[in-house]
């Protein structure tokens, strides 16, 4: 594609993103103001005389914290790479993509990907969309970048994935020199470098991924490689660096998708009707106290600057004036603040419920309503009941974010010689036997909302045999219907108990082979010490009596 095409793609692009813009810019004045940015570039901030109540920035930031706990927490491990599912009995190919995984999580953590998936963890419900950028791995390792929710415009494939995003980015000539290479900027710009205009002034340049149609898939150049990356100086309407990328450097996760839109929705426009009436219902409750509180008051008009209404202040009055018949009294009592606290409490709970703020802090919520502890059972409905309202949103938030991410950094490790030998299993054959490329992992998610919802199979397996203990008394053939095996070591995976604390299947059936033998020598010998008990007692019987019983 040339300059004017990319430009006047990212224009259509631009043109069909347009009717959301307004809505964004409302989401963020309500949920995060920090997120609305004036012409200046810096964070536009609602005056604090407008803000009367903060429910839903506490519900956007407890769900964002929440994601980033529980779904990809720091201090865990909370992903591994598997075989792919022909190979899991692979023993070295398991130990390969094992020592892949630790990999991966030592890259991780050197790299900034925590701090910027917690911001992508906060626009994806409140404006549905987020992007997160995977550059591609240089000598300080891996490098991540969110994207603001303004300064993108996505497509999709024909299965409605994401296949092509193009970026608004604004630079400076130093910005620019240091991300594209200084011999590669317009001489305008290039002139400017290192000099004070070069630290203020900022030029608009398009970066544009797409997938290539019209490559030489045998050529290993980054001009072939399977997405293109071209990016484009608008003033002076020529390309700066065209290159590409063997993946989609970016995971575009929507919250929820509805009809044809490439854009999502997500909580934050599910009750984007609530915050400001949750604001104005406080606004309310706080005039209403401060009239509670100071009270208007009726007097006669003969005592006009006479009336002390502070605290301790005495108002005098002469028992003789005629005007004191009219005795001070109030006026014009306060509404009734309850009603309005119940409506301000129900429209909270909307907002709350709409950003699972009650999965989140369920156990928290649970003590401070009632003076019991949870119990065991309880607490296992209550996981259940909000997890089933949960399920569906990680589900899309690992397929479109978290598998992407996790697939990029597995096929840049294997293309900078980060892993270890691969053995021959895991090489794909190609035709005539030729071995060539490394089969991509399955990845298996350790976090503790996947760990809740696999525990679930527990408790399906627990209602089974309270319902079965009593048949399996009567009949206990029953049991031979259910693979304990098997049962036994998912359900203590389900519940997150380390990989290493669970024999091996082989090491099981070497113990199971030894448990045999062990019973059969031990019946062996108590077989051989009674017919020699009984060999004894035979020999130390009187001979009449062994005529007698026919032994000689």
């Amino acid at each position: 594609m040339t300059a004017e095409e990319i430009i006047k793609t990212r224009d259509n692009l631009k043109a069909a993103r347009s009717p959301l813009v307004a809505h964004w810019e409302e989401l963020a004045e309500l949920y995060m103001p920090f997120r609305t940015m004036s012409a200046s570039g810096v964070p536009d901030l609602n005056s604090a005389e407008d803000t009367f109540d903060t429910t839903a920035r506490r519900a956007a930031l407890i769900l964002a914290n929440g994601l980033a706990s529980l779904v990809t927490p720091r201090e865990e491990l909370w992903f591994e790479y598997q075989p792919p599912r022909p190979l899991r009995n692979d023993d070295a190919a398991v130990r390969y993509y094992r020592q892949a995984s630790e990999n991966a999580r030592e890259l991780l953590e050197a790299s900034n990907f925590y701090e910027e998936i917690q911001e992508c963890y906060i626009e994806s419900p409140v404006f549905g969309t987020t992007a997160l950028f995977i550059g591609d791995m240089d000598a300080d390792g891996l490098y991540f970048l969110n994207q603001p929710i303004q300064t993108y415009y996505i497509a999709e494939d024909h299965r409605h994935r994401v296949n092509c995003i193009y970026r608004d980015l604004n630079l400076t000539p130093d910005q620019a020199a240091g991300e594209f290479g200084k011999e590669n900027l317009p001489s305008e710009i290039r002139e400017k470098v290192g000099t004070p205009a070069g630290m203020t002034e900022a030029f608009e340049f398009i970066h544009a991924v797409y997938p290539r149609k019209d490559r030489d898939t045998k050529a290993k150049d980054a001009k072939n490689r399977p997405f293109a990356s071209i990016t484009v100086c608008c003033k002076t309407k020529e390309i700066v660096v065209e290159s590409g990328f063997e993946e989609l450097p970016f995971a575009v996760h929507r919250y929820r998708r509805h009809g044809r839109c490439p854009w999502g929705f997500g909580p934050g426009a599910v009750a984007k009707g609530d915050p400001r009436q949750v604001n104005f219902l406080n606004q309310m409750i706080d005039a209403a106290t401060e009239k509670a509180v100071f009270p208007p008051v009726i007097a006669p008009a003969g005592m006009e600057g006479e009336i002390g209404l502070g605290a301790m202040e005495i108002t005098y009055i002469d028992t003789t004036d005629p005007n004191a018949a009219g005795i001070l009294r109030e006026w014009a009592p306060a509404g009734r603040i309850d009603y309005a606290q119940a409506r301000l409490q129900d429209k909270r709970e909307q907002i709350n419920s709409a950003f699972h703020v009650d999965l989140f802090q369920m156990f928290a919520n649970r003590q401070a309503a009632s003076s019991s502890p949870l119990t065991a059972t309880e607490a296992s409905f209550v996981n259940n009941e909000k997890l089933s309202q949960f399920s569906p949103v990680f589900g899309r938030l690992v397929s479109e974010m978290l598998d992407p991410i996790l697939n990029r950094i597995f096929g840049m490790m294997v293309r900078n010689n980060l892993l270890p030998q691969p053995p021959p299993s895991v090489l794909s054959v190609l035709e005539g036997g030729q071995r060539q490329g490394i089969a991509m992992p399955a990845v298996l998610y350790k976090n503790r909302i996947l760990l809740a919802m696999q525990a679930r199979q527990n408790g399906s397996l627990m209602e089974y045999m309270n319902l079965a203990g009593p048949m399996l008394q009567l009949y206990p053939e029953a049991a031979d219907v259910l693979n304990f095996s098997k049962i036994v070591r998912d359900s203590s995976r389900n519940t997150g108990l380390p990989e290493d604390w669970i024999n091996p299947e082989e090491k099981v059936k070497a113990i199971q082979e030894g448990r045999a033998a062990a019973q059969a020598q031990a019946a062996q010998m108590a077989q051989a010490e009674a017919a020699a008990n009984v060999a004894n007692k035979i020999g130390n019987t009187p001979p009449e009596a062994r005529k007698q019983l026919g032994l000689g």
